[in-house]
């Protein structure tokens, strides 16, 4: 990938809340991790991930509206709700690429086991690389530009050693 290249895709990310998409990997991750330890069907396994992470999405939502009151937001809670909801939505948006890698692996034949393995690689992969775009566009190189985007990774190497354990 060129400078160039680089330059685009973390100015691109930057414009999309990446602590918000790094956070929906990484609760997405974790979920796969801890559900897939006990279901064994891929669906009921898919399904149990996005309604956890669906309900923490929901939480920032109506936290981001209780902080709307503490400045002054007079709204009531409905008016306040689709501005919270749009700002939160990234956590969402960080969700999707694991789910669908592991939804892609079924439909490749792998085992639900077997797909949230790969998928939870496949999610320490995704978190590296936002943490590396981020370095890259404050500009960082050298062993600071690794250290970046291997902290980013280690949360979902948390993930993966979570279902080694519950396995």
């Amino acid at each position: 990938m060129s400078d160039g290249h680089r330059r685009r895709a973390a100015d691109s990310l930057a414009r999309r809340d990446p602590g918000s998409i790094l956070y929906g990997a990484v609760i997405t991750a974790a979920s796969l991790a801890a559900v897939s330890a006990n279901l064994s069907h891929v669906q009921r396994v898919a399904l149990s991930v996005v309604a956890v992470v669906f309900v923490y999405w929901l939480a920032h939502v109506y936290t981001e509206t209780q902080e709307m009151l503490f400045e002054g937001d007079r709204r009531p809670l409905y008016r306040r709700t689709p501005h919270a909801a749009a700002k939160e939505v990234f956590i969402l948006v960080g969700a999707v690429p694991a789910v669908v890698v592991y939804l892609a692996l079924d439909l490749l034949g792998l085992s639900a086991s077997g797909a949230a393995y790969w998928a939870l690689w496949f999610s320490v992969a995704f978190l590296a690389l936002i943490g590396y775009l981020g370095a890259h566009r404050a500009d960082i190189r050298g062993w600071r530009l690794v250290l970046e985007s291997a902290g980013a990774a280690s949360l979902g190497l948390l993930a993966v050693l979570g279902k080694l354990f519950l396995h």
